[in-house]
């Protein structure tokens, strides 16, 4: 490699006109002698590449007629770029001034084949600091992700992958891998595959701290949507079936992956898996190619993906089996009447009645005010004081006293008739609440029989309504997968009438 390789920028574009100024002015400021430009517009329909051609006739703009996706539309610029360091880099971006210089240095080191950046996020947190692969399942994350840039990541180091936001490949390497696989459409993991690719051919995959930009991520689908979900399996998965052996695919991945789909139930998530499955067993001739696979491990391969889709549409009798409640009574609890309320009831009134009637028992004894008798300790004459005392009490006292003390015992004894009908009303209310807090024991029943009952319809509703969503999801990927055979089908039938007519 000469002392001043030169470098091709390929910048893929796709109704980016509110990023393509920034990053291509970044780009054409950058200090490195010896670079072009290439932007390949993907099909736009902004004026993307009206506004390329107008405000930077310096760079080559290439027009696809339609959206060809990540590498295919990348493979466009990689055929027509010149350099000696092909550079891949998204519309979204900035790059930072010496980026350029730092991703062709890397490639002073022949044994480096692809060279990745530091991307940060706008806030300058990290976005991409190399990415790693984890877990039987192959998937798939950014070293540093939301960490601040604080120096501990710069080091330059290898790493499984680097991301196709920004990434550097040399011309030996390309050469040696090819493009990218257009198979990974519209996007997803072709990153991945090319860094794997390269790797196995006996380069080195690096990521270099020193080249840094700002992704903005402008263009990424919406993550929940099925589309998105599918196009992430898919490119999952085409990844794994081409670079992993059978038997890492036997014993760790497939286990591995029914078990992350029994747990979806019937999910957008499962629904976007079943038809990656369809479709990695359709894209099968590929993969098969790349593998060189003997028609032994094919038939393995066939096996291994209709395993999984089969997984993958059987959960939903599981679903209703294992979602089903208690049967629940259509009839309320009967409330009780006499036979068990009025007993209950009488022998509460009757404890109240006899704690209430010890009061009226005293007041009844104490009632009636008699003269007390007169008595004398003092002996012999004693009689004589007790007669003295009786005949003054009847000549000063008792004319006047003995009124009084019948008009207080006429009083007393209203008083004590009062408070033995006051008791016995008493008694009855007593009576009465006894059975209304019956009554209020068995209406508490009855709410908590509706307050369940309610409940549990609730959740019989929410369950049906979850089976139907699921039901609804099974159609709709079963007019999906219909509609994916049918074109497939289509495009062989085309091929066959093509072949034919040439032979004719």
């Amino acid at each position: 490699m000469s002392a001043q390789p030169k470098a091709s920028v390929i910048v893929l574009a796709w109704n980016g006109m509110a990023y393509l100024d920034a990053c291509l002015s970044a780009v054409l400021a950058q200090g490195y002698p010896a670079f072009e430009v290439i932007v390949v517009d993907n099909g736009s329909t902004d004026g993307s590449a009206d506004f390329v051609a107008q405000c930077y006739p310096q760079v080559q703009l290439i027009r696809n007629e339609r959206n060809l996706g990540f590498a295919a539309g990348n493979n466009v610029g990689l055929r027509a770029a010149t350099g000696d360091v092909l550079v891949l880099l998204n519309q979204d971006t900035v790059v930072r001034q010496g980026w350029l210089e730092a991703l062709v240095d890397t490639f002073q080191d022949p044994s480096v084949g692809i060279a990745g950046c530091k991307a940060l996020y706008p806030d300058g947190s990290i976005q991409h600091a190399g990415g790693f692969i984890y877990g039987p399942r192959a998937e798939t994350d950014h070293i540093g992700r939301h960490e601040p840039d604080d120096g501990r990541f710069d080091q330059m180091r290898d790493a499984d992958f680097v991301t196709g936001a920004a990434l550097a490949i040399s011309r030996t390497a390309l050469k040696r891998v090819g493009l990218l696989d257009e198979g990974f459409y519209p996007a997803y993991y072709e990153d991945v595959d090319w860094c794997y690719t390269v790797r196995e051919a006996g380069f080195r995959v690096v990521y270099v701290p020193v080249a840094r930009l700002i992704h903005y991520e402008s263009q990424m689908a919406q993550r929940e949507s099925h589309e998105h979900k599918y196009a992430l399996h898919r490119g999952r998965l085409r990844f794994v079936f081409k670079h992993w052996t059978l038997e890492r695919l036997e014993g760790e991945f497939v286990p591995a992956e029914r078990a992350w789909a029994a747990h979806l139930e019937r999910t957008v998530e499962l629904m976007a898996a079943r038809r990656a499955y369809l479709s990695t067993v359709l894209a099968l001739p590929d993969i098969l190619a790349f593998r060189q696979s003997s028609e032994e491990e094919a038939d393995a391969l066939v096996g291994l993906l209709t395993d999984l889709r089969a997984a993958a549409m059987s959960g939903l009798a599981d679903l209703q089996a294992n979602r089903s409640l208690a049967p629940v009574p259509h009839e309320p609890p009967p409330l009780r009447h006499s036979s068990r309320a009025e007993p209950e009831a009488e022998r509460e009134a009757d404890q109240g009645e006899r704690r209430g009637a010890r009061l009226p028992a005293k007041l009844e004894a104490g009632r009636e005010i008699r003269e007390p008798p007169f008595a004398s300790r003092v002996p012999i004459v004693g009689g004589l004081i007790v007669a003295l005392r009786r005949l003054w009490s009847s000549v000063a006292v008792r004319w006047y006293v003995r009124p009084l003390i019948q008009q207080q015992n006429i009083f007393n004894a209203q008083v004590v008739g009062y408070l033995k009908a006051l008791q016995d009303r008493l008694g009855q209310h007593d009576y009465i609440l006894a059975r209304h807090g019956q009554a209020l024991e068995q209406h508490g029943e009855l709410i908590g029989w509706v307050s369940r009952r309610t409940d549990q319809l609730e959740q019989r509703s929410t369950e049906h309504g979850r089976l139907l969503q699921g039901q609804l999801r099974d159609v709709e990927e079963n007019i999906r997968e219909i509609n994916e055979l049918a074109e497939r089908l289509a495009a062989l039938t085309r091929a066959l009438s093509t072949g034919h007519d040439e032979k004719t």
